[in-house]
């Protein structure tokens, strides 16, 4: 798998569309056009912001604590399987009491842009995919225009909930599509710990 289908892949899985749909679409049910499309401008921007954030650090924690690549595999595959995991065996939320009616920015701030655009494993893997992009060429410029055109879809998908609610059969096929994902996001995770224990000669494959 080239490097761009393999960063797309992953950002898709973390980042992309698929998931976010019902959440946002349950978390403004009952709300007015406006007040959807302003959460969603408001989400993509600040969900931008920590993703340019969390890149531009990434970057430079590899050689400042001198992480190896494989080490790098190894921990690239928990996050994929681990989330893969959550999802297999979602663990029931508490509710936490009610704080009065929050505003556009509160709900744009959390959760829509943190966890629901970017989840903890996708910090985690904009970080390791900028932490390997020294030995890779081209996973910069992979990484960068991954991560534009995920905020861009996630922002499609927000901005026009409604619509994009009332499309026949739509829950059946992201139900269906999440499956074929997480059952791709674990196979990614086992290929990942197999490419690092053949780096290190712990086995032969």
């Amino acid at each position: 798998m080239g490097q761009f289908s393999f960063v797309f892949t992953i950002f898709f899985m973390l980042l992309g569309p698929v998931k976010l749909i019902p959440s946002f679409a349950g978390l403004t049910r009952g709300a007015e056009g406006r007040f959807k499309r302003s959460v969603a401008i408001r989400g993509v921007v600040i969900a931008s912001v920590l993703c340019a954030f969390v890149a531009l650090a990434g970057g430079t924690l590899l050689s400042k604590y001198h992480i190896s690549i494989d080490a790098l595999r190894i921990s690239g595959g928990l996050v994929l399987l681990i989330a893969a995991l959550h999802v297999i065996f979602p663990r029931a939320s508490a509710s936490s009491p009610g704080t009065g009616t929050p505003t556009a920015l509160q709900l744009a701030a959390s959760p829509v842009a943190l966890p629901m655009i970017v989840p903890p494993a996708g910090v985690a893997a904009i970080l390791i995919f900028m932490m390997l992009a020294p030995q890779y060429p081209g996973m910069l410029q992979a990484v960068t225009i991954c991560l534009a055109t995920m905020m861009v879809l996630d922002f499609l998908v927000m901005y026009f909930i409604d619509q994009v609610m009332k499309t026949p059969g739509l829950m059946i096929v992201l139900t269906v599509l999440g499956s074929v994902l997480v059952f791709v996001q674990a196979a990614l995770a086992m290929q990942m710990f197999l490419v690092a224990l053949k780096s290190l000669g712990v086995i032969k494959v």
